[in-house]
């Protein structure tokens, strides 16, 4: 009868330790998925960033090397930059429920810098565009690495 007892208790006990040790896995492997997707959206949202200052970049050294960018490339980069602030303004209305709210602070704020800039000459425009976009580049960045190690 002794027996029976240990038999059951150790089996009763490897039933509980059992289910405790998947519910802890399961939890941790639902954690780590959802860092990677917000480590995903925050990746995605920086190369959005990266790809819009490119345009004012390149034109800008263009500008300063006294020649023009061809034709080409001008269009090239033009519709790199629209589809990444495209992506941009994207996180903010669909990315909410993954990227920080500080992080869509910053989105809302870029948008609102960016539409509200005035430069008078085209050189002006490139190069508050560029500022703009690296600005918040970096505090997005910034805020990504604070968000992802929370």
């Amino acid at each position: 009868m002794e027996d029976l007892l240990k038999l059951i208790s150790g089996f009763a006990i490897a039933i509980v330790t059992s289910y405790i040790t998947v519910q802890l896995s399961l939890k941790r492997f639902r954690a780590e998925r959802w860092w990677d997707k917000k480590a995903l959206a925050y990746e995605r949202i920086i190369e959005a960033f990266h790809n819009s200052k490119k345009f004012s970049s390149e034109h800008l050294d263009a500008e300063y090397e006294g020649g023009r960018l061809s034709e080409e490339r001008d269009k090239e980069l033009r519709l790199m930059s629209n589809v990444a602030k495209e992506e941009i303004y994207k996180a903010s209305d669909i990315g909410a429920f993954i990227i920080s709210e500080k992080a869509i602070e910053i989105i809302s704020n870029y948008q609102k810098e960016s539409s509200s800039s005035n430069p008078e000459t085209w050189v002006e425009h490139l190069e508050s565009d560029y500022e703009i976009v690296n600005k918040y580049m970096k505090l997005i960045i910034s805020e990504a690495k604070s968000d992802l190690k929370s």
